[in-house]
């Protein structure tokens, strides 16, 4: 029988990273995905990259993630997968005290942001309609990635650190013995480790639950649409606001790839079972997205759908993961709960679960705060903001 220190399910952007960073201790890890690495979420996620994250932790680990796709090519090996174009975040005047606060602690952390006023606003948008805004929190060095791209690359960083990666490979269940991980059944057979992490996103619960183990993370079906900007409407950065409650980001071609940022939104339609959901998108919601976007760049009511489709979050109580061992099967780790914010956490979440698995957790360290009996202890992550997908 094959054996490993560690096998690692799910080859999306947590995965990957976190195979990455084991291979680098030295770890014997097999990484398995049923499908392909970026075969799920993380392959049609949006990919931005921002800071604006309201608790030290997420906001270190925002720093430490941005650091890691500015310099994707140095650590991988891999070609760069990330396109600066700032990030500009617009709040009305209720909000912009707790913006404000939020900023100065963003600063004292190390992120390169500031406040900026309406006109400032303009200045960096000139496209943009400041109607109902009193300011804005701007990120220069924020971005976005190709996900598909970056997943691999980490996924092939790792397979030359001697990571072996086995695709289109369906685990079925955890084997567990005594209360101990002995390693997984998969559709081909057993494989044996010492230790697993389920990095498995919206699939994750279903392996759990085969142990008679349960999270509170629920799967939800979200909405992109994919617009065309008309010929007379130059580049435009990252936005978002908490008035519109959508973001958009420009994507090659003239584009303008746009989503929500509504809790209500990205809660609002729960899946059972995510190998069988609706992944097209109707008209009226394309049309929604594209009326709340023209509130902010009027340029864009002559703009057309050219693309939409339904991806996948996994989301927890709180929106922030789950990274912690599995109570009562030692050995079973989970990775997973990303919320719609993780892939931009992807390098943090991977060096964090690495961490994890080889030495232990100590009470000092950062992942602490995501730790599986949060929810039971109402010791839940408070974000500064009452939308929660921005952490």
């Amino acid at each position: 029988m094959e054996s490993n220190d560690v096998i690692v399910i799910g080859g999306g952007i947590n995965g990957a990273c976190t195979t990455y960073y084991l291979a680098k201790n030295k770890m014997k890890v097999l990484l398995i995905d049923k499908s392909h690495i970026a075969g799920g979420p993380t392959g049609v996620s949006s990919a931005i990259v921002r800071q604006h994250y309201s608790n030290p932790v997420t906001i270190r680990m925002a720093l430490e993630s941005l650091n890691a796709w500015q310099n994707f090519s140095e650590i991988t090996g891999e070609r760069a997968v990330f396109t600066e174009t700032g990030f500009l975040l617009g709040a009305r005047a209720e909000d912009i005290e707790s913006l404000k606060a939020n900023i100065a602690m963003q600063q004292s952390i190390g992120i390169n942001t500031c406040f900026v006023s309406v006109k400032e606003v303009r200045d960096l948008e000139p496209h943009l309609d400041s109607n109902g805004m009193a300011g804005a929190a701007y990120e220069p060095e924020s971005g976005y990635c190709d996900p598909i791209e970056a997943a691999n690359g980490f996924a092939h960083a790792a397979r030359r650190l001697g990571a072996t990666i086995k695709t289109g490979l369906l685990v079925t269940s955890i084997q567990v013995d005594h209360g101990k991980v002995t390693g997984v059944i998969t559709v081909s057979g057993s494989i044996s480790a010492g230790k697993v992490i389920i990095a498995a996103g919206p699939w994750s619960n279903s392996l759990l639950q085969g142990l008679n183990r349960k999270t509170p993370m629920i799967t939800t079906r979200v909405k992109v649409g994919i617009y065309r900007r008309p010929d007379d409407f130059s580049h435009h950065g990252i936005w978002a606001d908490f008035i519109t409650q959508v973001y958009l980001r420009p994507e090659t071609g003239g584009l303008m790839l746009v989503g929500s940022i509504s809790p209500q939104d990205e809660t609002g339609e729960q899946v059972s079972d995510p190998d069988h959901f609706n992944e097209r998108v109707d008209i009226e919601t394309t049309s929604n997205l594209i009326e709340r976007v023209a509130m902010r760049y009027p340029a864009m009511e002559r703009s057309h759908v050219t693309n939409s489709y339904a991806s996948l979050y996994d989301i927890t109580p709180d929106w922030h993961p789950i990274l912690d061992a599995v109570p009562g099967v030692e050995g079973l780790y989970l990775c997973a709960g990303g919320s719609g914010h993780g892939f931009k956490l992807g390098p943090a979440v991977g060096r964090m679960m690495a961490d994890l698995v080889i030495n232990g957790k100590d009470p000092m360290d950062d992942i602490n705060l995501f730790s599986w009996d949060r929810f039971e202890s109402g010791s839940q992550v408070h974000g500064q903001y009452d939308y929660s997908i921005l952490g």
